[in-house]
């Protein structure tokens, strides 16, 4: 009899045990949680004045910049070209170049056609960068481009360096003795404000930059829902990335990303995460454990709260 009772208790225990934990653990109506981008103060990155430029932080990643010079040039416009980098290099000094192949940063071409612009004016050159990466914090140069139509009758390179100097992003400037006005004289020289800008922004260590730029998450009782897109607007690739989900302070998964390029971003939708209790906060930091250098680490995390 006693054995009867006590498996009753036990049957009835273990009923209301398992209507319990199925009630604890079925979802619940959804809640939308209210985010709170954990992001700092920025401040511009460079101090611009009145360098005419394109657009502003505008770069190549690395201060080591390869080109190519094309077998079309002749030995008078390739020797004028190679002493427009080593003068860019000397005056700014932060800034090198070496020759590389066809896959090289700046590809430097000639052309004997001649360019006219108006009736005394005839085009010595073209130059620019033809690919960039566009982000909201840099602008990424990735591949610039020289046309050389012409040799300059100067014993200075004039031609060669306003090309460069339209390759790392100036613009025509109204002074005439600026190596960027918009017609060559003998006596044009890089400025002081075009050497400063360069200095100031190749300073900058090239590394990733990555942000949170979008998150919304539903909490339904044990359950998470969540869609979060993280970019990379850095001057460096990223690898190996994870971001960790937290739960009321505690640490309920790891999420591997893997690598996210300059410009580029991925976006993580994920439904029904189940999470050990309900949720009152839940916080998203990418790169946790600060494996990866960054240019900022204050924008990689967010936080829901009901």
């Amino acid at each position: 009899m006693v054995w009867k009772v006590i498996s009753v208790l036990a049957i009835f225990v273990l009923f209301i045990f398992s209507f319990a934990f199925m009630f604890d653990n079925l979802p619940r109506e959804p809640v939308e949680l209210e985010v709170n981008y954990l992001e700092p103060v920025t401040s511009e990155l460079v101090e611009y004045g009145a360098t005419p430029v394109f657009v502003e932080n505008l770069r190549f990643t690395n201060n080591v910049v390869s080109y190519n010079i094309e077998e079309s040039c002749d030995e008078a416009r390739r020797s004028s070209m190679v002493s427009a980098f080593n003068i860019f290099s000397d005056e700014v000094k932060i800034v090198s170049f070496y020759e590389g192949n066809g896959a090289s940063d700046i590809k430097v071409g000639c052309s004997n056609e001649f360019v006219e612009l108006s009736d005394e004016l005839f085009a010595a050159g073209e130059g620019g960068p033809s690919r960039i990466i566009n982000t909201s914090g840099f602008k990424v140069i990735e591949e610039g481009r020289i046309l050389l139509y012409n040799g300059d009758d100067c014993g200075y390179p004039i031609v060669a360096l306003h090309e460069l100097g339209h390759v790392f992003g100036f613009a025509h400037s109204e002074d005439p003795s600026n190596i960027m006005y918009n017609t060559s004289r003998c006596d044009q020289r890089m400025s002081e404000d075009m050497i400063g800008l360069m200095r100031d922004l190749y300073s900058i260590e090239p590394l990733a930059d990555l942000r949170i730029d979008d998150a919304s998450a539903v909490a339904k009782g044990k359950y998470l829902d969540f869609n979060i897109s993280i970019l990379n607007e850095g001057l460096r690739d990223v690898e190996n990335l994870n971001l960790r989900i937290l739960v009321n302070g505690d640490v309920v998964d790891d999420v591997e990303i893997g690598e996210i390029e300059i410009g580029y971003g991925r976006t993580l939708e994920i439904q029904n995460m189940k999470v050990p209790r309900s949720i009152e906060k839940v916080e998203f930091i990418l790169d946790a454990d600060n494996l990866i250098m960054e240019l900022n680490e204050d924008n990689n995390a967010v936080e829901f709260v009901i």
